[in-house]
């Protein structure tokens, strides 16, 4: 059915003739499916119903040509005892005098028939007049005062039917039920009817021809459910049912109740007048409450299509409860003197203050109100549309002579609508038109006001959603077409009678009522597949089947034709519009809800970038529970066949971004990697009950491959639209930098882990290892200080002990002139550097004379220089003893040979031993201890020479006598009183 005008479209496709991989409006909203598959699933074809008859038979088509006729409307109202309880009766009274007064258009005809146990005609079918005093006299004759005692469960509701259809047939310019209207207002059923009497009073409907709008007036229950009554009439007749709860107060009854019952009387012949426009629109209703004793304020919009009469009612109890105050002030800020434009109108309780060309945009009221406690005022604006180029008070000439209209209705005309029902929800559709031109960018919201009341005893609150025109499919089908449309919402109740009203506004200035079309886009030039086949054949009839081969153009739109193309529109500037819909009786609410998928997506779209290989996905975001709320996350099915796309057969991929609310506009980027085709691609939705939504409509695209003499752009896009949400890899083969997946992370996360274990054993390991060279390295030190070191050439140990010898450093000339000092070498000792003449001058300087016994000399012997010769002191006479060579390494060797007591002589000295001179009257001295044991005077360790030392020496004890001294390396006591005289040699 998509393109049906085109002039070789002459037959519906079949299953053997469609196309399924046709970007069309079918294959979108029909699931693939082709015209014939989807008439032969319908209930008149279904199961063998209405099988095709003879094709052989004339089926020329007939026309039977009409004119159109005035309306025809008859009342039929309830007379019983319910009605004569507090006020309902006036009230109803009111209401009906109002609708004829003030509401039927001029030409219409008119009937009132009253029923109880039989029926009667109260008012016969008559032409409405155009001026006021007659339609007063009119509706002055058309109900009694008083209505009758008779009981409600003894009235006959099929006998008023009767009545008004013989009514309606003996119409002299008719002669037939057919098109009447039938106001039917009546308290309802007593007792659910059975399905005999649905039958009965359906009879009159469907043989008869005329419409029937219910009007349950009123609903005496305090939380009504819904049930089988004179409901089903607006179901058999295609219309529309309301009702108005009763709200009374001891022997009173709320005006409310009456305001209700004008509104629904209002809506109901709006419903059969052609060209609604022509009738005066509702911009504003409001109430007041009573109690306050303050000024009430208020303010209504008047749109630029509005303005040829606009008239401000206010509806009161009684007329005590409206103060002197009522004030109008324009959109310029000055204050209207309504004093002389007021009337007052004691039989249907209103005030009317009116308002010829007035001027576009927002008014404001202030009204004193002095209503009771327990009742309320009531205001309703009603505005007309300007006469054909007429001016405004703004000095704006204005050429639209149609207004702004708003109408709403459901997808469902059933008496009880189940909400819990997948395969039928109901949808709730707002028409927002100016003539024949939609208006776009406005706000439009439907309330759902439940009857009855709470647990409180206070009005249950109303249930308020957002009609959309966003074109996703599902439900609204086409974008900027003006409908604007919505599933009914989660009802938390179980069941419940429910009254719908519709609301549109300007959103703050963004609605535009399209002006003119966008023309059909000029022929592009087609980029074929290398494996085209072009067409030979020649077209010579119309409807001549013909393929080729899938062509590809990256500039065509796959848009499904859900957009009504535009190019120029203008401001609505403000507007206010409301309707009543009806009554709603709704069950399965509550927990029934659970299994309700998410909506379907049935704007799926891909927009491929050649030069990135990247794909662009956009589609408006499904909802958790049909279209309100947000999905938990995504599924996405693609392959090579559209058909076994979309009903989910092929590859998935689920790494989608996260989901946005029902209704907002979604994009996601994908890196595509295949060029061996057309793929398809489709998405639905998955709630966070796991239940998951229809497939979307399949989106075809085709990557060619990237050029080969250009870098691919992988990280943006340079063409195909601007870049934004997330990217993803969608049929890649070969890896490419993407975003990070949370798989990606948490393997990121783990190897990191790893490394830092593996870091942390490497750690401990060299801790170990350092620490065993180390001890290893200390012990080795330790060894080499006990083991013996090798002496050097000449004779002086490196580190022997006599080179730390504090000595001052020698002249200048013992060091050759120009000789660098050599790096990295410790310095030599004096014994080692100094002439043997400065030596002995040295020690002659020192040393003057031996110390004396108990002497000064004495004294100074306690300060001279040690040279490491272990002390050794004697307790008896001096007798010949060995003598003890100490080694470097701190041993001692003896020696047995006698020595006498004259000098020691040696022309050479040796190159491992000194030679000593040793007083023969010395006692014999005791065997020393080891090296490592004896004491070493406290001038050495300041004294040693600061070459470097890898282990310093042991430290041995200091001396137990005071009166020890040691001279050139001779252990001296205080018994030798001569001069040893050394040589150089000892020296």
């Amino acid at each position: 059915m998509y393109m049906h005008h085109l002039p070789h479209v002459t037959h519906f496709c079949s299953n053997a003739s469609h196309d399924t991989t046709a970007p069309n409006r079918q294959n979108a909203l029909c699931q693939h499916r082709s015209v014939w598959d989807v008439i032969l699933d319908h209930e008149d074809f279904a199961n063998g119903n209405n099988p095709p008859g003879d094709n052989t038979r004339d089926v020329t088509p007939k026309f039977t040509f009409i004119q159109p006729v005035p309306t025809r409307y008859v009342i039929v109202v309830e007379d019983t005892a319910i009605m004569n309880i507090q006020k309902r009766w006036e009230f109803l009274r009111k209401a009906v005098r109002k609708l004829l007064v003030y509401d039927v258009p001029a030409g219409s005809k008119v009937g009132v028939v009253l029923f109880d146990q039989t029926a009667r005609t109260k008012l016969p079918l008559t032409p409405t007049p155009e001026t006021l005093d007659e339609r007063q006299r009119l509706a002055t004759s058309s109900l009694p005062r008083n209505p009758s005692r008779i009981a409600q469960s003894q009235k006959c509701i099929i006998c008023g039917l009767q009545e008004a259809v013989r009514m309606l047939e003996g119409d002299i310019d008719q002669r037939s039920a057919s098109g009447g209207v039938i106001l039917l207002i009546s308290s309802g059923s007593p007792i659910p009817l059975v399905p005999f009497d649905v039958e009965q009073l359906g009879t009159v409907v469907t043989q008869k021809g005329a419409r029937v709008v219910p009007i349950i007036y009123p609903v005496t229950d305090r939380n009504p459910q819904p049930s089988p009554g004179v409901e089903v009439l607006a179901h058999l007749s295609g219309t529309q049912s309301f009702a108005v709860l009763d709200e009374g107060i001891g022997s009173d009854s709320k005006v409310s109740m009456m305001v209700a019952l004008m509104d629904a009387l209002y809506a109901a012949i709006r419903l059969f007048i052609p060209d609604s426009d022509s009738l005066p629109l509702v911009v504003h209703k409001k109430e007041f409450p009573g109690g306050i004793g303050s000024i009430s304020h208020g303010s209504f919009t008047v749109d630029k299509s509005l303005g040829g009469e606009v008239k401000f009612t206010l509806i009161y109890y009684d007329l005590g409860h409206v103060g002197n105050m009522i004030n109008l002030i324009d959109p310029h800020g000055l204050v209207q003197d309504t004093l002389n434009l007021q009337e007052e109108d004691g039989d249907v309780n209103m005030i009317f203050v009116t308002i010829t060309n007035a001027m576009a945009g927002e008014w404001r009221y202030r009204v004193e109100n002095r209503a009771d406690s327990h009742q309320s005022l009531f205001t309703r604006v009603l505005a007309t549309p300007r006469a054909p180029n007429s001016t405004s008070s703004m000095g704006q000439s204005e050429r639209n002579n149609h207004a702004i209209t708003l109408t709403a209705w459901t997808s469902s005309t059933a008496s009880v609508v189940n909400i819990s029902e997948v395969s039928k929800p109901v949808i709730v559709y707002a028409k927002v038109w100016c003539g024949s031109a939609p208006v776009v960018g406005a706000r439009v919201e439907a309330s759902l006001q439940r009857l009855g009341v709470n647990g409180t005893g206070n009005r249950y609150g109303p249930i308020t959603f957002r009609l959309l025109d966003n074109g996703n499919g599902d439900a609204d089908l086409t974008r900027g077409d003006g409908i604007y449309s919505r599933y009914l919402p989660a009802i938390t109740a179980e069941s419940g009678r429910y009254t719908l009203s519709v609301t549109a506004t300007d959103n703050s200035g963004t609605a535009q009522v399209i002006t003119s079309s966008r023309p059909p886009p000029a022929p592009r030039p087609r980029v074929y597949s290398r494996n085209h086949v072009p067409y030979s054949g020649q077209i010579t009839a119309v409807g001549t089947q013909y393929t080729r081969a899938r062509t590809y153009n990256p500039d065509w739109q796959r848009c499904c034709g859900s957009v009504v193309p535009y190019t120029t529109a203008r401001e609505t500037g403000h507007l206010s519009r409301t309707v009543t819909v009806g009554l709603v009786d709704i069950v399965g609410g509550g927990r029934n809800l659970s299994h309700i998928p998410p909506s379907r997506v049935s704007d799926f779209r891909a927009e491929i970038n050649p030069a990135s290989q990247q794909i662009t996905f956009t589609w408006t975001s499904p909802g958790e529970w049909r279209d309100y709320g947000t999905v938990l996350q995504y599924e996405v099915v693609f392959s090579r066949n559209a058909a076994a796309t979309g009903q989910g057969i092929g590859e998935f991929a689920r790494e989608w971004p996260a989901p946005e609310r029902a209704g907002e506009v979604s994009r996601h980027i994908a890196r595509w990697g295949r060029h061996d085709g057309v793929y398809y691609a489709a998405i639905r939705g998955e709630n966070r009950r796991g239940v998951k939504g229809a497939w979307s409509n399949t989106a075809e695209f085709f990557m060619p491959h990237p050029p080969t003499t250009t870098e691919i752009n992988t990280r943006g896009s340079t063409q195909g639209g601007p870049m934004g949400g997330s990217v993803s890899e969608l049929g890649v083969t070969t890896p490419q930098p993407g975003t990070l997946s949370t798989r990606d992370i948490l393997a990121i996360v783990g190897a990191g882990c790893g490394l830092l274990v593996v870091v942390l054993i490497l750690a401990v390991y060299y801790l170990l290892v350092a620490t065993r060279r180390r001890r290893h390295h200390q012990e080795k030190k330790a060894v080499e200080v006990l083991e013996p070191v090798t002496t050097t050439p000449g004779g002086c140990d490196s580190d022997s002990e006599t080179d730390s010898i504090s000595k001052p450093p020698p002249p200048p000339e013992a060091q050759a002139v120009g000789e660098p000092e050599a790096k990295g070498k410790r310095p030599l000792s004096p014994i080692q550097s100094w002439p043997a003449s400065t030596l002995l001058a040295e020690h002659e300087r020192r040393h003057p004379s031996d110390p004396g016994e108990g002497g000064e000399a004495a004294d100074l012997a306690l300060h001279r220089p040690d040279l490491g010769v272990p002390y050794m002191p004697t307790m008896q006479p001096a007798h010949p003893h060995p003598f003890y060579y100490h080694t470097p390494n701190g041993h001692y060797i003896e020696d047995s040979l006698a020595m006498d007591g004259g000098s020691v002589a040696s022309s050479q000295p040796s190159d491992s031993l000194l030679v000593y001179k040793v007083d023969p009257a010395a006692a014999d001295a005791l065997r020393p201890p080891s090296s490592s044991a004896t004491p070493t005077p406290a001038s050495w360790d300041g004294a040693r020479r600061q070459a470097p030392m890898k282990v310093p020496p042991p430290t041995p004890p200091k001396p137990t006598l005071a009166a020890h001294l040691t001279l050139g390396g001779v252990a001296a006591t205080p018994l030798g009183t001569e001069r040893k005289r050394r040589n150089v040699t000892q020296v």
